[in-house]
């Protein structure tokens, strides 16, 4: 019995050695700290652009081609900005001759010349227009084979007036010309017209014609008016329903050549009305009011004879020749 007690305890003690001893866990590294970044450089006082040079919201409000007469075509840049929620406005064109850089104009260049003082400084920084769609527009003005271009000039209630720049070959430059309102170019004619409203409440159309002459400058040579300001010869009355009066003024011969930019006076006191187309109706009265009278249309022609307007013609307009 002793000796079965001691196999026991002698096996419980060799089952207790066979048991492994617990190992500790290695510990973790220490953490490091990530190195710090270098902070970014500072640009140099070069590399900085004035802010009030170069704003930072002006940006390329549109850009158009514009042929030369030599082949190339250059690319006109309106930069600018929006002015306000209803309209955007040019601070300066920048003309490329490919990747090249040849000319910068700034709009304050020419709103000084044009404008008198007094304005807002803001004023004379920026053209004023509707839409960027609307700031810039490319034509050939005097029909050399070189376009020339036109900034909107400012929002107004007649047509909208525009300042132009003609290109120069000999500098190779654009070189600021005039300002005109409404201009379209008629090259079957080689004419150049600027249009407007004038008279009380609107109630003349002008239409200036100009053509250039061998160095390219534009000079007027007539102005047409169409107004509802004109009471025909009795019993005649003007016909609205089939427009205005037309009329044809030319400057007088021994008058200087008058430029775009030189304005012309007044037109009855300065120039020689020489055609005059009248649309008028005569009404018969002896029933007034009945409904019952006849109304005849005729479309007069007066033309400068003998030093005086006289009338060559009057034909009666009925439906059969309405055009």
């Amino acid at each position: 019995m002793r000796r079965m007690l001691l196999l026991t305890l002698f096996l419980l003690l060799l089952s207790a050695c066979a048991v492994p001893a617990e190992t500790e866990e290695p510990s973790a590294p220490p953490l490091q700290e990530a190195p710090e970044e270098p902070a970014p450089a500072e640009a140099s006082p070069e590399e900085e652009v004035p802010v009030e040079e170069v704003p930072s919201e002006d940006h390329v409000l549109l850009a158009l081609d514009a042929p030369l007469a030599d082949g190339r075509t250059l690319r006109l840049e309106a930069v600018g900005k929006r002015l306000d929620e209803y309209s955007a406005g040019v601070r300066e064109v920048r003309v490329y001759n490919g990747d090249a850089l040849i000319q910068t104009i700034l709009s304050r260049e020419v709103i000084e010349a044009e404008w008198d003082e007094g304005m807002p400084e803001a004023f004379y920084h920026y053209t004023e227009c509707w839409s960027p769609e609307e700031s810039m527009e490319v034509l050939d003005l005097n029909f050399d084979g070189s376009a020339d271009f036109g900034l909107f000039g400012w929002i107004c209630n007649n047509t909208i007036p525009y300042y132009y720049w003609t290109w120069d070959p000999e500098t190779e430059q654009y070189q600021y010309a005039f300002t005109l309102q409404g201009a379209e170019v008629h090259p079957e004619a080689q004419e150049a017209t600027a249009e407007y409203k004038s008279g009380s409440a609107g109630s003349q159309w002008i239409t200036e014609v100009y053509k250039p002459d061998k160095n390219g400058d534009l000079y007027l040579v007539r102005v047409e008016r169409d107004t509802c300001d004109f009471e025909p010869e009795p019993p005649s009355y003007l016909d609205f329903d089939r427009g205005w009066a037309h009329e044809i003024w030319l400057p007088p011969q021994e008058a200087d050549p008058i430029r775009p930019d030189e304005g012309h006076g007044i037109l009855e006191e300065e120039f020689v009305l020489i055609y005059r187309e009248v649309p008028v109706y005569e009404a018969d009265e002896t029933n007034p009011g009945s409904g019952e009278g006849t109304v005849s249309h005729f479309t007069e022609i007066w033309e400068l004879k003998d030093g005086e307007l006289q009338l060559t013609s009057r034909e009666e307009y009925t439906d059969e020749n309405r055009q």
